[in-house]
């Protein structure tokens, strides 16, 4: 059965540059996977994006996209203020999740995130669910929505996942903690 640690927290309480400090810490070299992040421009915020590992790019969420998916504030007509763009995470992340799911001992896989944007993807969610099948032997670090969702509840109790809170004040020991924690777990493997 595969193995989830994941960081939650409120919005901007530093779960990305977390995950990106252990594995930095850890070497890149033990890990797959991919981190999101905003997309800015003229200094405002313009959606969101995936980077894989390997420097692959796309776009998660948009201002510019038409697509009918739709996040973020509801403008004067009721519409999200992003487009949800399920590409890249379908076609380039799902493919590394399913690799990780399939080849016992490999790299720890990064997840960043498990939210509401990459929900919208069955494949997505699909691809989640096999990396904690009794086939899988994956060890998947990442992060997690903490607000409360019917599917991510219900992810966060299952057997295999362990969820730890990420504030302000425990950031950088909970850091150094998962550092030393994988880069031991590198170790034996």
């Amino acid at each position: 059965m595969g193995r989830f640690l994941l960081l939650t927290g409120d919005k901007g309480a530093g779960k990305t540059t977390a995950v990106r400090r252990v594995v930095d810490a850890v070497g890149r070299e033990h890990f797959a996977g991919f981190f999101a992040g905003e997309v800015r421009r003229d200094g405002a915020r313009r959606g969101f994006g995936l980077t894989s590992l390997d420097g692959g790019e796309g776009v998660l969420a948009s201002v510019d996209s038409a697509s009918p998916l739709r996040v973020g504030r509801p403008n004067s007509a009721g519409v999200g203020r992003y487009g949800i763009e399920l590409d890249f995470l379908e076609n380039v992340c799902v493919p590394l999740m399913r690799k990780a799911a399939e080849h016992p001992g490999g790299a720890i896989l990064v997840l960043d995130e498990i939210g509401p944007m990459q929900l919208y993807s069955e494949a997505f969610k699909d691809a989640v669910l096999g990396l904690l099948s009794d086939e899988s032997d994956a060890l998947v670090f990442g992060t997690i929505v903490l607000r409360s969702t019917p599917w991510t509840d219900a992810l966060k109790k299952r057997a295999g996942v362990e969820t730890f809170l990420l504030t302000e004040a425990n950031r950088d020991s909970l850091t150094r903690m998962m550092s030393l924690y994988l880069g031991e777990l590198v170790r034996r493997r």
